[in-house]
């Protein structure tokens, strides 16, 4: 006599055990995997970025989304070919410049270092000497340095190349599949409380879409502006230093000032000195210009440009910031902000859920602006995402409110 056949049921203790060892796993490939994903990574965010415009294109002219997506590299392609020809040499010849400046300046520092051993501070006169011992051999040995990551770079370009392919590939194949990507992910959500999860999806994504998109929209316009003062202040390598203020400015309260302390170092040790000015002019000069324009950032471009998607306190952005460099290092620097305001709203989620709130904070969503999904359309979580692009995509723009609650 045979036993009856029945299907093997988890307890909850099994699903939770069976959980945790799943998100374990999980952490420590990413962990292992490291340059590996940064393609991957990349063409994830970069498809977020366009998809909302190939989704658009594609409802409004019907024509295929790889065909919009191919014409979409056509375009960037162009443009960036564009700015090369025309911005390549001048960035190559002022960072050729900046480069050979950095051994002068660095000897010109050890000079001034030498020669003050002590030196007065509210009149009382203090020991500098091990301090100036130790600030010469790491200058030192930054110096013996630079040369060594030559050889370097030019080992890790064919990686780099190998890595940009994939990049390309994986965000092409992204941008073809949004939409049945997304349908597939909300699909593994039980269905009673699918809407719920949708609701939460559509705030992350307005958080996630304003800072991203604001954000690279703040990159051109601050590096445009601080090369056109630096221009006008005389400061050599003023397109290397604009480039570097736009990227740092990726970096909330930590990022323009530090763009403003290299532009104050690379003036100060520039020979003839702009405008044959002293040292102590042309570093407030050029500290009030950088305090300037972020008043001019703060007040007018963050506002209208950018929009008050991300809200967050002072303390907590400081706090990110360190912890998004420990924990992530470069990358984790410019991702810290977002991913601490996502975080943020999903704490709040959990906490009215522990406290079984009748009240949530994504009750403001308004409804989809454009009809959801088929039935037969919507991609079941045991079916992995095919191609096709008659599937649309949910978008929801929510309002401020829902989105950024008070600190």
């Amino acid at each position: 006599m045979s036993a009856e056949s029945r299907p093997i049921r988890f307890s909850p203790t099994v699903k939770l055990i069976t959980i945790a060892l799943t998100a374990a796993l999980f952490f420590w490939l990413i962990r292992g995997l490291g340059n590996v994903l940064i393609p991957f990574v990349g063409a994830a965010i970069t498809a977020y970025l366009f998809n909302p415009l190939i989704t658009w294109l594609h409802r409004r002219t019907r024509i295929g989304r790889a065909i919009w997506i191919g014409l979409l590299y056509v375009v960037i392609g162009g443009i960036i070919y564009g700015l090369w020809r025309t911005l390549g040499p001048v960035i190559e010849r002022e960072y050729s410049g900046l480069q050979a400046q950095i051994p002068h300046t660095l000897n010109l520092i050890q000079q001034e270092l030498l020669l003050r051993d002590r030196i007065m501070v509210a009149g009382i006169s203090v020991e500098v000497a091990p301090i100036t011992e130790a600030l010469r051999e790491a200058l030192a040995d930054f110096g013996r340095r630079i040369p060594e990551h030559v050889p370097h770079l030019v080992a890790v370009a064919f990686e780099t190349l190998l890595l940009f392919v994939t990049y390309l590939i994986v965000t092409f194949y992204l941008l073809l599949e949004a939409p049945r990507i997304v349908e597939w992910l909300y699909g593994l959500v039980p269905a009673p409380y699918r809407a719920e999860i949708r609701t939460l999806g559509s705030h992350i994504d307005h958080i996630l879409a304003g800072y991203v998109r604001g954000t690279l929209m703040l990159i051109p316009i601050m590096a445009t502006l601080t090369t056109i003062a630096l221009t006008l202040l005389g400061v050599r390598y003023a397109l290397v230093l604009g480039i570097v203020t736009g990227i740092l400015e990726t970096l909330p309260l930590l990022g323009p000032w530090s763009a403003a302390g290299i532009a104050i170092t690379v003036a100060l040790f520039q020979m003839p000195a702009p405008w044959g000015w002293p040292a102590w002019l042309i570093a407030g000069s050029i500290g009030l210009t950088y305090f300037v324009l972020r008043m001019f950032e703060d007040n007018f471009i963050i506002p209208h440009v950018v929009g008050p998607a991300v809200h967050l306190h002072p303390m907590l952005v400081i706090f990110a910031i360190l912890a998004g460099g420990a924990l992530g290092g470069p990358f984790g620097l410019f991702v810290a902000i977002p991913v601490t305001a996502v975080a943020r709203l999903l704490l709040r989620y959990l906490y009215y859920k522990l406290i079984d709130s009748p009240d949530l904070p994504l009750d403001q969503a308004p409804a989809p602006d454009v009809p959801a999904p088929a039935s037969s359309d919507v991609v079941q979580p045991d079916q992995a995402p095919v191609s096709g692009d008659h599937v649309p995509i949910t978008s929801v723009d929510q309002t401020e409110k829902a989105v950024t609650p008070a600190n």
